[in-house]
């Protein structure tokens, strides 16, 4: 049976109380993303991400997912700024995921600032910001040595992947075994990328975690 989950913060900004509603709802899985503490998931201290855990376990719950923000960002803003904001604060990150040892770590997809002029963002990725793909996959590596399982997701808003060729050719070029792909629906549909059985059918071996919104 297919498991659900809801991002922590979509339940409410108390964590302790949003856990509580986890076990009302008859969740069992957890998504951390902000809110935790007053803070985003990659934000916490070792003690503060310790606190967590001991919580959610307390509770009988698991983390699901460590919902990050690493990679959303413009690549015109270049590999220093990357390597600054996304790299360096990755072992930190590390520390953070060994206390709530989540099943996956989510990256986000990069945008771009010329998403409007481009139809696939292939030869522009690999001609301009060739560093982009190695990066990841420098991160993606870091990760798994230190026995995490990554996932990699698609976003709005100049995201660098907005239909089902751009995302296969991601992957391909990432060339790092066991990720898989969060395939946000709404997401890609916003993109212009509707969910239909042929998206999926094209997706279907990357997906690992499917994103569903619902109303306000």
């Amino acid at each position: 049976m297919p498991r659900l989950t809801i991002l922590n913060s979509m339940v409410g900004s108390d964590f302790p109380a949003a856990l509580d509603k986890h076990v009302e709802w008859g969740l069992t899985d957890v998504d951390l993303k902000d809110q935790i503490f007053g803070k985003a998931v990659a934000d916490l201290t070792r003690d503060e991400a310790a606190n967590a855990a001991r919580l959610i376990a307390d509770r009988g719950l698991t983390t699901h997912c460590l919902s990050t923000g690493f990679f959303f960002a413009e690549v015109e803003r270049g590999e220093a700024e990357f390597r600054q904001r996304f790299m360096e604060p990755l072992d930190d990150l590390i520390v953070v995921a060994r206390e709530l040892r989540p099943r996956l770590v989510r990256l986000l997809a990069a945008r771009t600032a010329r998403r409007d002029e481009l139809a696939h963002v292939q030869a522009y990725i690999e001609g301009d910001h060739p560093w982009l793909m190695p990066l990841y996959a420098e991160a993606v590596a870091r990760l798994q040595d230190a026995g995490l399982s990554v996932t990699v997701e698609n976003e709005v808003g100049g995201c660098i992947l907005s239909s089902p060729d751009e995302i296969r050719w991601f992957f391909e070029a990432l060339g790092t075994p066991d990720v898989c792909l969060t395939w946000d629906v709404q997401n890609l549909w916003q993109m212009g990328s509707p969910p239909t059985i042929a998206v999926y059918e094209s997706l279907r071996d990357l997906i690992g975690y499917y994103h569903l919104k619902g109303g306000q």
